[in-house]
């Protein structure tokens, strides 16, 4: 019997495969498609239902992505989110409010339901939902048979159709910052679609290793692991799978944390990786990145540089890497990110090492990449890993990207100081007095991902009392209405800052001394969050070396970017009111023993969702 099935629609939007994971978690088959898939193919697939995703472009534009609107008198339930639900009403002749006068809504917003709609079954009439948008749907221009079911504070969060079963949501129920935004999909899948509950995790993981012998046949294979839990799996399934070649397992020694190395070599020992070949190679790591201070270029250059490592251990032992696969552990969120989704809408947010070098994307066109974990996320892989048999620390290891160190040192220009930083800091005041809190720009930029698209923009920096809600609230509120902020931290010290602080500017590059000092941060930093018990609660743990000295000591500012999450498509910081997670009494030791010891002028913490900000600074 063939299992139900729900195709998702891709329109480049971020979240796309969380929307088919959203679906699995349901237990129904999903499957993503290209948002241009012919018709009359989708027809003969015989879907019991279709989701559109979002997308990061406005259905205003010359070339945004469109289906055919025939799509809608299919008589298939139809559900969009984001973008999906603007284009719905978009292409039924409803209207579209889109432009800068507009508001914008990120991260967690208040959304008023319509709890007796099939759709939002089980739900109350209130939920904190998951926004990421520019445009929006015009409440006084709906789609003809259209009425609202949803609404936040500005704008139209949800249209229903009911007699043609078509529906929309502004938000994103597939992330696990929507309140019960599972419970939604789950209601869209049974309730609406009709589908039965067949689809396993164990069902995937025999798909893989049948993807495995289909993808390598004959050949040999070549397999990068990094001790994290993505690639260890990958190698793990790799040797729990039936092939004719050899397999060789390879770790590169880049930009690791103070004892990563040794950490990393017994994982991969307790999990059962032979013959391991280890490359020792941060020397040259740093000189790749000599001299820059744009994130994009140390990431390539980053990236390249593991290509030419993965060529030279191929020449080293003797392997003929015309004739070998090579597999890694690359999820779905690095193929999002590096914009090498399924569909052909999205925009790139950062390049990871393993998505998009030469080396790589070569054996990518060649047909020589085996990514068994290209459809999946972070908690799918956990839970894998812990099916198939590896370790708990292992399985619940925190994740470290393979750039390293090198994307966690972030630089302060002068040139950042113009007429537009003076604007912004002006209106970041502003709204942060409206607190009770004092706000300032910082002359630092990190990456951002907001309404589908990358931005590299301003940090905002918060300072006054320990109103954790207040905090928090001011940190959504500033890139809601400031587009050219992106990120914001809370300074935990008391000291006065001066307006001198924009002249303050110490250059902070990739070198072996902020190598060196990062490390040592790193590692006091995780001690002591470890000794006050959090670490098993916290998703990741992040510390940055940034060249802002906002009180003038000669002395850079150190960050800690601690999150929750699951799937690292959408983060949350961690509170410091949250007995599980995180306390103030732990951050003033880690600041204190920062400044008196390892040459810190500022302790900070990131404060911001993802969106509008990334996990990593760069």
């Amino acid at each position: 019997m063939t299992q139900d099935e729900i195709l998702v629609l891709d329109f480049g939007g971020q979240y796309t495969q969380l929307i088919a994971k959203s679906v699995r978690k349901s237990h129904v088959f999903s499957e993503i498609l290209p948002f241009d898939t012919n018709l009359d193919d989708i027809v003969t697939r015989s879907p019991k239902g279709i989701i559109l995703s979002g997308g990061p472009e406005s259905v205003y534009e010359e070339n945004a992505p469109l289906v055919d609107p025939n799509l809608f008198n299919l008589g298939i339930p139809v559900l969009g989110i984001c973008y999906g639900m603007q284009l719905t009403n978009h292409l039924l002749e409803g209207g579209t409010l889109y432009g800068d006068s507009v508001d914008k809504e990120y991260g967690e917003t208040d959304v008023s339901l319509d709890s007796n709609h099939p759709l939002f079954s089980n739900l109350d009439s209130k939920i904190r939902g998951w926004m990421s948008h520019g445009d929006s749907v015009d409440l006084e221009n709906l789609a003809e048979g259209f009425r609202q079911i949803a609404m936040t504070t500005y704008h139209v969060a949800g249209i229903a159709n009911d007699e043609k079963r078509i529906y929309g949501v502004q938000f994103h129920p597939e992330v696990t910052h929507t309140e019960k935004g599972l419970q939604i999909i789950s209601n869209f899948v049974h309730n609406i679609c009709g589908c039965s509950s067949e689809w396993t995790m164990e069902n995937y993981i025999e798909q893989s290793k049948e993807y495995i012998r289909e993808t390598v046949g004959n050949n040999d294979v070549l397999c990068f692991v990094s001790g994290g839990v993505d690639s260890t799996y990958v190698a793990s399934l790799l040797a729990q799978t039936d092939i004719p070649g050899k397999k060789y397992f390879v770790y590169i020694d880049a930009l690791m944390r103070k004892g990563e190395s040794e950490e990393v070599i017994k994982a991969l020992t307790q999990a059962g990786v032979e013959n391991l070949i280890v490359k020792y190679a941060e020397d040259r790591f740093i000189d790749a990145v000599k001299g820059m201070s744009d994130p994009e270029d140390k990431r390539k250059a980053i990236g390249n540089l593991f290509g030419t490592l993965m060529q030279e251990v191929c020449e080293e032992q003797g392997i003929d890497s015309k004739k070998t696969f090579l597999a890694q552990g690359t999820l779905y969120t690095d193929l999002i990110e590096s914009g090498k989704g399924v569909g052909k809408k999205a925009a790139n947010i950062k390049s990871h090492h393993n998505v998009g070098c030469k080396f790589i994307e070569d054996l990518r066109e060649e047909g020589r990449i085996v990514e068994p974990n290209r459809l999946i996320f972070k908690d799918e892989i956990r839970e894998a890993a812990r099916a198939i048999g590896l370790p708990l620390n292992i399985s619940e290891r925190q994740p470290y990207p393979g750039p390293g160190l090198g994307i966690r040192i972030v630089d302060s220009l002068p040139n950042w100081v113009n007429k537009e930083f003076y604007r912004t800091n002006d209106r970041v005041k502003e709204i942060a007095s409206e607190f009770g809190l004092e706000g300032y720009v910082l002359p630092v930029k990190t990456v951002g991902v907001q309404g589908d698209n990358r931005t590299y923009t301003y940090l905002a920096l918060l300072r006054g009392g320990r109103y954790w809600n207040k905090i928090r609230e001011a940190a959504q509120r500033i890139p809601k209405e400031i587009h050219k902020i992106n990120r914001i931290v809370y300074d935990i010290g008391n000291d006065q800052i001066d307006q001198k602080y924009l002249d303050n500017f110490i250059q902070t590059q990739v070198t072996r001394e902020t190598i060196d000092q990062l490390k040592e941060i790193d590692y006091v930093g995780r001690e002591v969050i470890y000794s006050h018990g959090f670490t098993p609660n916290i998703a990741q743990t992040i510390f940055v070396l940034s060249g802002a000295d906002v009180y003038d000591t000669n002395k850079r500012m150190a960050v800690l970017r601690a999150v929750t999450t699951d799937d690292f498509m959408t983060v949350s910081p961690v509170s410091p009111i949250d007995p599980e997670r995180m306390s103030w009494e732990c951050l003033d030791e880690i600041g204190h023993k920062l400044k008196q010891d390892y040459n810190v002028g500022a302790f900070v913490i990131d404060v911001t969702d993802k969106p509008p900000a990334t996990t990593c600074w760069e």
